[in-house]
């Protein structure tokens, strides 16, 4: 393609890649739910972006999450990037998530400023976070923060850094005591989101440097969405793989590499002008397999067949009795299936359903999958749209009318699938852009 990714792909020659994994929704903030909860979008505490007094809509305080089973199973819990689920101060920060270290960004809209005036870190042994100042950032611009010699600090380039930073560290302390614990590390990067400075948030795709693709005969929001992607995020992937390996930690180590959404339309840039979403039809925000249907790659030596491409359907919701799974820990009541059998090349029974809800901005919607059967509906009472995903991956012909018997299937696990919760109306009408938290 126009953008190498050299470094992903090779997880993909090393590794199994899925075909058919889906992300926990259209939109982050219940996608990072499902992922951390093994919760659909049904059931979940957190089914669309909105916000509680400026904020992000927190993570209750009793959630159960993948970081909390695996702290309990021995490991060590991390995250380094963007969080999204509950800001400092209430249930949802990621300190009181049993999320042993944080760095990074706690609030969407602070996330997609790229050079912002402050970051976070935070520990959930004393239940506490620390803001840290970022003076080089202030009055950042793109003018500014593009110059020869300028003292920016670009947000996802701190989040490498320091997950490089957190590697040699936890690598240090393996190689004076091997019975250190294992390690859980998210490493949540933004881009390729939408982003800017200051007060110019999905203004484009800011990147400190296009490099060779400001050559191109492109616009400039293309040109430096494809560095961010090229340059910076792939650049990123390879220098963790490279770590892993000058650590010795390689081998031990299991790598997933996924998204939270499909591909977006936002500051500017065109989904289409790269083809980001390939045959499907939709992109972000969509329940369309364009907006939910996202890349995993799994590279885990000596387990996972180099190569290997996988076909099996699974969704982000799975991703915690997975994880439980290959910890040896017993996880606790979710949505999800542990997908290990197929990871070791093993057969494994289908899923019995996946579900989504999509409740953001006054705007809802539903799709629900069994087999190769998809129904998808964009209000409460309209009908399920029905294709055969097994002919008709870019969902151009909806067969609803010929088969009635399957449609009204899908609606009966749909309506099983919906627990009703205050905090997500039904319909989303009733569901003001800033509301109290209930």
């Amino acid at each position: 393609g126009r953008i190498p990714t050299p470094h992903i792909d090779s997880l993909a020659r090393d590794g199994m890649v899925f075909t058919q994994a889906y992300a926990g929704e259209a939109v982050c903030a219940p996608s990072r739910c499902s992922l951390l909860t093994g919760r659909h979008t049904g059931h979940s505490a957190i089914r669309g972006n909105k916000k509680v007094k400026g904020k992000d809509f927190p993570l209750p305080s009793n959630t159960t999450s993948v970081m909390e089973v695996l702290g309990e199973a021995g490991y060590e819990t991390a995250m380094i990037g963007k969080w999204g689920l509950g800001y400092n101060g209430t249930s949802g920060a990621p300190w009181m998530q049993n999320v042993g270290y944080f760095y990074g960004q706690l609030d969407q809209a602070n996330c997609h400023n790229y050079y912002p005036p402050f970051v976070w870190e935070g520990w959930a042994e004393n239940g506490t976070g620390v803001r840290i100042d970022l003076p080089q950032n202030e009055h950042a611009s793109k003018r500014r923060c593009t110059a020869p010699g300028n003292t920016c600090l670009y947000s996802h380039s701190l989040f490498a850094e320091r997950t490089l930073a957190y590697l040699d560290d936890y690598g240090a302390r393996v190689r004076e005591d091997p019975t250190t614990r294992p390690l859980l590390l998210f490493v949540t990067f933004t881009i390729p989101h939408a982003g800017g400075w200051r007060l110019h948030l999905e203004s484009g795709m800011p990147v400190p440097s296009a490099g060779n693709f400001s050559t191109q005969d492109w616009p400039e929001v293309e040109q430096d969405h494809a560095a961010a992607i090229s340059l910076y995020e792939d650049a990123a992937v390879g220098d963790i793989l490279a770590r892993l390996d000058k650590l010795g930690l390689a081998n031990d180590t299991a790598v997933f590499f996924t998204s939270d959404n499909g591909a977006h339309n936002e500051g500017g840039h065109d989904y289409e002008f790269f083809d980001s979403s390939g045959p499907l039809r939709g992109l972000k925000r969509s329940l369309y397999e364009g907006g939910i249907r996202t890349p995993m790659l799994v590279r885990w030596p000596g387990h996972v067949k180099a190569g290997a491409v996988s076909d099996y359907v699974w969704a982000f919701w799975d991703v915690m009795p997975t994880f439980a799974d290959m910890a040896g820990a017993k996880p606790p009541p979710s949505d999800g299936l542990s997908v290990l059998p197929t990871l070791l090349g093993q057969p494994q029974q289908p899923k019995e359903f996946l579900y989504w809800e999509y409740c953001t901005n006054g705007t809802w919607g539903h799709a629900v999958r069994q087999g190769q059967w998809k129904g998808v509906a964009f209000a409460l009472d309209d009908p399920l749209q029905l294709y055969d995903l097994s002919v008709d991956a870019g969902e151009e012909h909806d067969v609803a009318y010929k088969n009635p018997d399957l449609v009204h299937t899908l609606q009966e696990i749909a309506e099983e699938a919906h627990e009703d919760d205050p905090n997500w109306p039904l319909h989303c009408r009733s569901l003001p852009l800033e509301v109290e938290l209930l």
